[in-house]
Protein backbone atom coordinates (compact mmCIF):
# COMPACT_ATOMS: atom_id res chain seq x y z
CA UNK A 1 0.00 0.00 0.00
CA UNK A 2 1.54 3.37 -0.95
CA UNK A 3 1.51 6.50 1.85
CA UNK A 4 -1.16 8.24 -0.67
CA UNK A 5 -3.97 5.92 -0.41
CA UNK A 6 -2.99 4.83 3.28
CA UNK A 7 -3.63 8.90 4.42
CA UNK A 8 -6.73 9.01 2.22
CA UNK A 9 -7.86 5.20 4.03
CA UNK A 10 -7.14 7.07 7.45
CA UNK A 11 -8.80 10.30 6.44
CA UNK A 12 -11.69 8.97 5.41
CA UNK A 13 -12.11 6.27 8.25
CA UNK A 14 -11.80 9.30 11.03
CA UNK A 15 -14.53 11.13 8.78
CA UNK A 16 -16.66 8.32 8.97
CA UNK A 17 -15.82 7.48 13.06
CA UNK A 18 -16.48 11.28 13.58
CA UNK A 19 -19.97 11.41 11.66
CA UNK A 20 -21.28 8.05 13.42
CA UNK A 21 -19.54 10.02 17.04
CA UNK A 22 -21.65 13.25 16.42
CA UNK A 23 -24.97 11.12 15.59
CA UNK A 24 -25.39 9.83 18.76
CA UNK A 25 -27.80 10.79 21.19
CA UNK A 26 -26.65 12.71 24.14
CA UNK A 27 -28.01 9.81 26.54
CA UNK A 28 -26.00 7.51 25.17
CA UNK A 29 -22.74 9.73 24.64
CA UNK A 30 -23.37 9.54 28.83
CA UNK A 31 -23.50 6.27 29.13
CA UNK A 32 -20.16 5.48 26.93
CA UNK A 33 -18.35 8.67 28.90
CA UNK A 34 -19.24 6.64 32.59
CA UNK A 35 -18.45 2.95 30.94
CA UNK A 36 -15.37 4.07 30.36
CA UNK A 37 -14.54 5.87 33.38
CA UNK A 38 -15.62 2.70 35.32
CA UNK A 39 -13.58 1.04 32.50
CA UNK A 40 -10.18 3.37 33.80
CA UNK A 41 -10.98 3.22 37.38
CA UNK A 42 -11.44 -0.75 37.72
CA UNK A 43 -7.86 -0.82 35.69
CA UNK A 44 -6.45 1.33 38.11
CA UNK A 45 -7.47 -0.38 41.31
CA UNK A 46 -6.09 -3.60 39.40
CA UNK A 47 -2.35 -2.05 39.51
CA UNK A 48 -2.48 -0.20 42.71
CA UNK A 49 -2.98 -3.71 44.55
CA UNK A 50 0.26 -5.28 45.71
CA UNK A 51 2.03 -8.30 43.56
CA UNK A 52 1.57 -10.33 46.36
CA UNK A 53 -2.34 -10.04 46.15
CA UNK A 54 -2.57 -10.60 42.53
CA UNK A 55 -3.86 -14.02 41.40
CA UNK A 56 -1.72 -14.53 38.41
CA UNK A 57 1.14 -14.99 40.56
CA UNK A 58 -0.51 -17.24 43.14
CA UNK A 59 -2.36 -19.68 40.48
CA UNK A 60 0.66 -21.44 39.30
CA UNK A 61 2.25 -21.71 43.11
CA UNK A 62 -1.16 -23.35 43.61
CA UNK A 63 -1.25 -26.33 40.93
CA UNK A 64 2.22 -26.95 41.70
CA UNK A 65 1.72 -27.45 45.45
CA UNK A 66 -1.26 -29.93 44.10
CA UNK A 67 0.31 -31.60 41.72
CA UNK A 68 3.22 -32.32 44.49
CA UNK A 69 0.62 -33.83 47.22
CA UNK A 70 -0.83 -35.65 44.49
CA UNK A 71 2.66 -37.43 43.63
CA UNK A 72 3.77 -38.19 47.27
CA UNK A 73 0.31 -39.71 47.89
CA UNK A 74 0.46 -42.07 45.05
CA UNK A 75 4.23 -42.69 46.19
CA UNK A 76 3.32 -43.62 49.36
CA UNK A 77 0.39 -44.98 49.24
CA UNK A 78 -2.65 -44.31 50.02
CA UNK A 79 -3.18 -40.72 52.34
CA UNK A 80 -5.28 -42.28 54.62
CA UNK A 81 -2.75 -44.89 55.73
CA UNK A 82 -5.17 -48.40 54.65
CA UNK A 83 -2.70 -50.91 53.35
CA UNK A 84 -3.85 -54.63 52.06
CA UNK A 85 -3.78 -57.31 54.69
CA UNK A 86 -2.16 -60.33 53.77
CA UNK A 87 -3.19 -63.78 55.44
CA UNK A 88 0.35 -65.66 56.71
CA UNK A 89 1.00 -68.19 54.12
CA UNK A 90 0.77 -71.18 56.35
CA UNK A 91 -2.86 -70.42 57.43
CA UNK A 92 -5.18 -70.95 54.75
CA UNK A 93 -7.70 -67.80 54.50
CA UNK A 94 -11.20 -69.03 55.58
CA UNK A 95 -13.47 -66.25 55.82
CA UNK A 96 -14.39 -66.23 52.62
CA UNK A 97 -15.37 -69.90 52.82
CA UNK A 98 -17.28 -68.94 55.73
CA UNK A 99 -19.56 -65.99 54.13
CA UNK A 100 -20.48 -67.69 51.27
CA UNK A 101 -21.65 -71.06 53.42
CA UNK A 102 -23.52 -69.28 55.77
CA UNK A 103 -27.18 -68.72 54.79
CA UNK A 104 -29.53 -66.92 56.50
CA UNK A 105 -32.64 -68.42 54.90
CA UNK A 106 -31.44 -71.62 56.11
CA UNK A 107 -31.19 -73.54 52.35
CA UNK A 108 -27.61 -75.10 51.52
CA UNK A 109 -27.99 -73.62 48.10
CA UNK A 110 -24.24 -72.15 48.67
CA UNK A 111 -22.77 -75.57 50.31
CA UNK A 112 -24.03 -77.19 47.47
CA UNK A 113 -22.23 -75.06 45.23
CA UNK A 114 -19.14 -75.03 46.46
CA UNK A 115 -19.07 -78.92 46.67
CA UNK A 116 -19.89 -78.55 42.95
CA UNK A 117 -16.71 -77.32 42.33
CA UNK A 118 -14.27 -78.27 44.78
CA UNK A 119 -12.05 -78.84 42.41
CA UNK A 120 -11.85 -75.38 40.83
CA UNK A 121 -11.63 -73.95 44.26
CA UNK A 122 -8.40 -76.54 44.90
CA UNK A 123 -6.75 -75.25 42.00
CA UNK A 124 -7.34 -71.70 42.58
CA UNK A 125 -5.99 -72.24 46.12
CA UNK A 126 -2.74 -73.98 44.57
CA UNK A 127 -2.84 -71.01 41.72
CA UNK A 128 -2.30 -68.18 44.74
CA UNK A 129 -0.01 -70.13 46.79
CA UNK A 130 2.53 -71.98 44.17
CA UNK A 131 4.94 -72.80 47.43
CA UNK A 132 5.16 -76.51 48.73
CA UNK A 133 2.61 -78.09 49.73
CA UNK A 134 2.55 -79.25 53.74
Amino acid sequence: MNEHSRVSLEDRSRALFDDSVDSLDMRMRSRLTQARHAALEAAAMRESRPWLFRAFIWTPAAGVTAAAVLGVALWFGSPLGHHMVTANDNQPNLEDLEIVASSDDGNSDAMDMLQDDIDFYDWAEKAANPGPAA
